[in-house]
């Protein structure tokens, strides 16, 4: 009795100190990085731990040992949301064949970056998912699946299929990475059983329509009982040995200072920093992004745990995205701090409160009620305007007498995860491969009467100090690359930090003694407060490496922005686009990037002659199918 007592002390006490360490970030502690209590040798090319080697992400990774009827799932994701929506398919065929002897499914999941491993002459059934990401590209992991699918021969009139399109009506190109699929399918020879559905923005309902529909149609698809061809630790083995987004790489800030001069509330603030990347086998161009996972605020995770009753050091599943600890369970200090998204919360966690409500005050009883009337999806707009002005503990807050009886871990299971965010790269690896530069603007507001933060940013800012480490890796951007032919022109458009990838082409320009001409247009609101990279920039204005054209949109009595300047110079970019030169255009999808497309037309009409507006739009679009038109863009 006495050793299992000893036993249960010895556990917490464990549990306390680990927790103690992870909620010190910005403390009296020298190295106050969790990950190096969990594994004391940072990651590298060959990190030993990844998302696949946790017990409980087997399930999605299964080799079938007796025959039965194989449904492929192929996802291709940029942030994650369609490699979770193909786990949920993958549950939801699971169950469905579940429930009936005669079916005996067999969902199969493979990551579009690993696609080499599927045969698709001896598939029956395939359904995929996959993102739009940037200005209308497949995932960057994704490029060259969807690349050997436009260009195979492939005749797959055996196949039958269905297409999950997820995507932002805020870009353009909505959905096109779906929508290009589903056609290059079609031309194959495959057939539809389901029509492709478009997502916008994370909508659950649309996607539970697709879910629903799909699984109704599988019934009806003939699929031959057999054994299973495909292994899923090829899968693994295919998978890139390097730092990744599952297996990021534990880089130490070296430098971080601001660029913006803050006099008042409001103004721009806005930060560079620079990572080391000696020894990780990270490689990039100019032109990609960082990925940066950021760590919870203590303060806050110890306000969500107060709320809930809950210790920080009491002992809760690890989820399956713990991409640097191979334990099953941690404390859940370190879980929220580490892993969960305190910001966004979802529609289940109310659907969760009310199963609490009994407990409830008559008051949170119809409050819940009311919220939940309409349903938990988008069309319940009086629920998307309440979560939409409320943080996870805002939430518990408001129903704190229900919240206070409900097991962290079920709290977790409504949650969702902290996704990595991503930095344009700000420097060239031609003239520095050991160190990554990103440019980030850190994002303070209020909603309700209560200061609220970028999670990432602030991070970065106010709690990631210079000599610790934070966990990264690069997120490719093929599709926004400097010419091959250093001699032609390239103009560079980029307002704010859409100037960050641009520094680094002109760096590489400058290291490479490119012959062509850099333009770059650069826009802020105040010449003395938030011109970004200033001194450097009018260096190489003075060395003759740059022209540069700038907007500063509250320096006079009416606004002047970069587009203004587009088409004050429109003689001068028609004369450079006429002999070869490449476009860019770097930050918010939202506003700034129409507002430029649109002064780009009035360009190409009043300069080039090109009258109608279609002609315009036309010669714009020409532009970017041959790769010199490229858009690096956003929406906040």
């Amino acid at each position: 009795m006495l050793m299992l007592f000893v036993g249960a002390a010895l556990t917490f006490l464990v549990a306390y100190v680990v927790y103690t360490i992870v909620s010190s970030y910005g403390s009296e502690y020298a190295d106050n990085s969790f990950y190096a209590f969990v594994d004391d040798t940072p990651s590298t090319a060959q990190p030993s731990t990844s998302e696949s080697s946790k017990p409980n992400t087997d399930k999605y990774r299964k080799t079938y040992e007796q025959p039965g009827r194989q449904v492929l799932i192929i996802y291709a994701t940029e942030y994650g949301f369609s490699k979770e929506m193909a786990q949920e398919l993958y549950d939801r065929i699971e169950l469905y064949g579940a429930g009936s002897d005669n079916l005996l499914l067999q969902p199969r999941i493979v990551d579009a970056k690993n696609f080499a491993v599927v045969d698709l002459m001896q598939e029956s059934c395939l359904f995929v998912v996959i993102s739009t990401a940037g200005d209308g590209v497949p995932p960057s992991e994704a490029r060259k699946f969807v690349d050997w699918l436009m260009e195979s021969p492939l005749d797959l009139l055996h196949l039958s299929y269905s297409v999950l399109a997820l995507g932002d009506s805020n870009y353009v190109h909505f959905c096109r990475a779906g929508k290009t699929v589903d056609h290059r399918l079609q031309e194959l020879g495959a057939k539809c059983i389901e029509r492709r559905k478009d997502v916008d923005s994370e909508d659950l309902e649309a996607v539970n329509q697709w879910f629903d529909a799909v699984l109704r149609s599988l019934d009806k698809v003939e699929i031959e009982t057999k054994f299973d061809y495909l292994h899923l630790e090829e899968s693994e083995a295919a998978e890139s040995t390097g730092p990744s987004r599952e297996r990021p790489f534990s880089s130490v800030l070296k430098v971080k200072h601001d660029l913006t001069r803050n006099s008042s509330a409001g103004d721009k603030e806005t930060i560079h920093c620079e990572f080391d990347v000696s020894d990780s086998g990270i490689v990039w161009t100019s032109g990609d992004a960082l990925g940066i996972y950021p760590v919870n605020n203590s303060k806050d995770v110890d306000k969500l745990l107060d709320v809930i009753k809950c210790s920080g050091s009491t002992m809760v599943q690890a989820p399956r995205w713990a991409h640097f600890s191979n334990a099953e369970m941690l404390p859940a200090g370190v879980v929220l701090q580490h892993f969960y998204d305190l910001k966004n919360a979802k529609s289940e966690l109310l659907v969760l409160l009310q199963r609490f409500a009994s407990k409830a005050t008559s008051d949170g009883k119809s409050r819940l009620e009311a919220l939940l009337k309409n349903g938990i999806f988008r069309t319940n707009r009086l629920l998307q305007e309440y979560l939409g002005e409320r943080e996870v503990v805002d939430v518990l807050e408001d129903f704190e007498d229900i919240a206070r009886n409900i097991d962290v871990q079920d709290l977790l299971g409504q949650m969702k995860a902290l996704l990595p965010r991503y930095y344009s790269i700000s420097s060239s690896p031609v003239v520095d491969p050991n160190t990554v530069c990103v440019t980030a603007a850190v994002l303070r507001y209020q909603t309700l009467g209560k200061d609220r933060c970028g999670v990432t940013t602030t991070f970065l800012q106010d709690r990631l100090c210079v000599g610790q480490s934070c966990r990264v890796f690069i997120s490719p951007n093929p599709n926004f690359r400097l010419p091959d032919d250093s001699s032609l022109p390239v103009v560079m458009i980029g307002p704010g930090t859409g100037l960050a990838p641009f520094r680094a082409f002109i760096q590489e320009r400058v290291a490479r003694m490119a012959t062509g001409l850099n333009l770059l247009y650069f826009g802020c609101r105040q010449k003395e407060q938030d011109f970004l990279y200033r001194t450097e920039l009018e260096n190489l204005v003075k060395s003759g490496a740059l022209r540069l054209r700038t907007a500063f949109s509250r320096a006079q009595q009416n606004k002047f922005y970069v587009q203004d300047l587009i088409r004050e110079d429109s003689a001068h970019l028609w004369d450079l686009l006429s002999t070869g030169a490449h476009l860019y255009v770097c930050g918010d999808a939202r506003h700034m990037a129409h507002d430029v497309n649109a002064a780009l037309c009035d360009v190409v009409k009043n300069s080039g002659g090109l009258t109608g507006a279609d002609e315009a739009e036309n010669f714009l679009s020409a532009l970017e199918k041959n790769g010199r038109y490229q858009k690096d863009t956003w929406v906040t």
